[in-house]
């Protein structure tokens, strides 16, 4: 069997990182896109013995010439996960025109970019696997800011598509919706709504990056024939 090659995109946020480690943990050559944080790129690179790549991941035109970047440089990959996000506004009345437009730039549309690019680049029949990370399934109901929520469910609708359409090609593409963390976007949310949050928790606790990723990396490493859904990955909300 051939060694399977990553590309993380957005491997510099808390569930990212934690992604880089796992993956080298489990002897993955990975690399991985970052944008604002060069000095954690740098750490995380050398940690891990990993390739930092800067891509600008709101400007398509940027994304699409990173990644062509990225596979002249490592290689096409063969695991891709989408773990980049951002969200601006906690209330809809402070939800501006431009950071409507870089939630869905980065959240959803950058993830469309990456596999679209990847489907164009993959030799025929190469099984991939595709993990985008995300916030929220399709059964949930919860009190998020509009922008992020707006983009999982693009994110959640679009794996289902990407699963049909790219399914007989070799392809898996899947979404992992996290719960509550105890570090990254999570950390945006007010304390008295994350104290819900785990109030409402089944374990009664919140989760931490390792492991989400550990969750994340086993669906990319492992599945083989969960397709097209999303997976709930939240202690029990």
């Amino acid at each position: 069997m051939q060694p399977r090659v990553a590309l993380v995109l957005g491997g510099t946020g808390a569930v990212g990182g934690a992604v880089l480690a796992e993956l080298a943990r489990r002897g993955v050559a990975t690399s991985f896109t970052y944008w604002r944080s060069a000095e954690r790129a740098r750490g995380l690179a050398a940690e891990h013995g990993q390739h930092a790549f800067r891509i600008d991941l709101a400007d398509a035109a940027a994304t699409t010439a990173g990644l062509d970047t990225v596979a002249a440089e490592r290689g096409v990959p063969d695991i891709l996960i989408h773990c980049a996000g951002v969200s601006a506004a906690p209330a809809l009345a402070d939800l501006g025109v431009e950071q409507w437009r870089e939630a869905v730039a980065v959240n959803a549309h950058s993830a469309l970019l990456a596999c679209q690019w990847l489907a164009r680049r993959a030799p025929p029949g190469a099984p991939v696997d595709v993990v985008v990370v995300g916030g929220l399934d399709r059964t949930q109901s919860l009190p998020l800011p509009v922008d992020f929520a707006a983009t999982q469910g693009m994110l959640s609708a679009m794996v289902m598509a990407l699963g049909h359409e790219l399914g007989p090609r070799g392809f898996r593409v899947n979404m992992m919706a996290l719960g509550m963390l105890d570090a990254g976007l999570s950390r945006s949310l007010a304390a008295r709504r994350r104290k819900d949050y785990e109030s409402f928790s089944a374990l009664r606790r919140l989760g931490t990056p390792a492991e989400a990723a550990r969750a994340i990396v086993w669906l990319a490493l492992e599945n083989s024939y969960v397709q097209g859904k999303v997976l709930a990955v939240n202690g029990g909300i």
